[in-house]
């Protein structure tokens, strides 16, 4: 185990966590900073911290310890697409199931997988002939479930315009700390863009994009105090559901910008499994892959840990109520 102690000064307060760490000089590259904050490695004041984008402040006591063998770890659990991800292939469109943890294009790390290259290894793995993908939308990197890719600029295009004109109708799971008051609600607020240097996004009376989604509680555990909510997100801005869900007393668990600590803390086995990523699934996705073309429906599976989360917390889902 190695462990450094530091205190932040006048000069570095203000400065991205990762980017401190960096200059730090500890003989750590950035992208290993961000592992290392990946597997809760880093505190900041004797306290957790999990976003590498987190502002440290003059003063601030930050310890760094880890082992070679937990970054081990997590290297070869970087998430990858296997054949079974593969949902929806016609009219030029491929839908897949993006896993938690891949993110849904390029990130400043060259080195990390994305959803095109992570696609393209795959029909490669398959003897699938060399195709041009573009990507038609985003995901959170931490968020599973359908995202669709087109084969050519125009069937993206057309797909985009889609999505443009809220044509598409989206359905995201989601597990949540809290009860709602309500079985069924719908949240609308003006959102801000991504801020740059928090990567928050914030409520606003004005200046902000409307932002507008409709839930339904699926099942509950009030013991637990958690809750499987059905998203319909009718328009599509970033951080939008788990913006909306936080705004109603319903964090999404896992979710290290939004969620906060909880008031109950959840039983060792389901914070185990909610440990290395939210709980926010992209389940379907309805959309006409061509003019004319009548709607195509495509389910996503749930990721492992959310199944088991589900089952090991007592919550219910029932696919022909979402």
């Amino acid at each position: 185990m190695k462990t450094y102690d530091l205190t932040v000064g006048a000069a570095q307060s203000g400065m991205r966590l990762d980017v401190y760490l960096v200059a730090a000089e500890l003989g750590l590259s950035r992208r290993k900073i961000r592992q290392v904050i990946d597997v809760g490695g880093v505190y900041v004041n004797r306290k957790r911290v999990r976003i590498a984008s987190r502002q440290v402040c003059r003063g601030d006591k930050i310890r760094v310890e880890y082992s070679e063998s937990s970054l081990k770890t997590i290297r070869a659990a970087e998430p990858q697409l296997a054949a079974e991800a593969l949902l929806y292939e016609a009219h030029g469109v491929v839908a897949i199931n993006k896993p938690p943890g891949l993110p849904s294009q390029a990130t400043k790390d060259q080195s990390v997988m994305h959803v095109v290259p992570s696609l393209e290894a795959l029909f490669k793995s398959l003897g699938r002939p060399k195709t041009p993908f573009t990507l038609v939308h985003r995901l959170d990197k931490e968020t599973s479930g359908v995202i669709l890719v087109a084969t050519s600029a125009a069937r993206a295009t057309w797909l985009t315009d889609q999505f443009r004109e809220r044509a598409v109708r989206k359905t995201y799971l989601a597990l949540c700390y809290g009860v709602a008051k309500s079985k069924s609600f719908t949240e609308r607020a003006f959102l801000t863009e991504i801020d740059k240097r928090s990567g928050d996004v914030k409520v606003v009376r004005a200046g902000g994009r409307t932002a507008v989604t409709h839930f339904r509680v699926l099942s509950e555990n009030k013991e637990l105090g958690i809750s499987l909510v059905a998203c319909h997100p009718e328009t599509g801005r970033s951080h939008q559901i788990r913006v909306h869900l936080q705004l109603n007393g319903l964090p999404i668990i896992g979710d290290k910008r939004y969620s906060g600590p909880s008031k109950r803390p959840l039983p060792a086995q389901l914070a185990e499994l909610s440990s290395l990523h939210h709980f926010l699934h992209a389940y379907s996705l309805q959309f006409a892959p061509t003019a004319g073309s009548k709607p195509v429906l495509v389910n996503a599976s749930m990721p492992p840990r959310f199944i088991n989360f589900i089952n090991a917390s007592g919550l219910l889902f029932d696919a022909s109520q979402v």
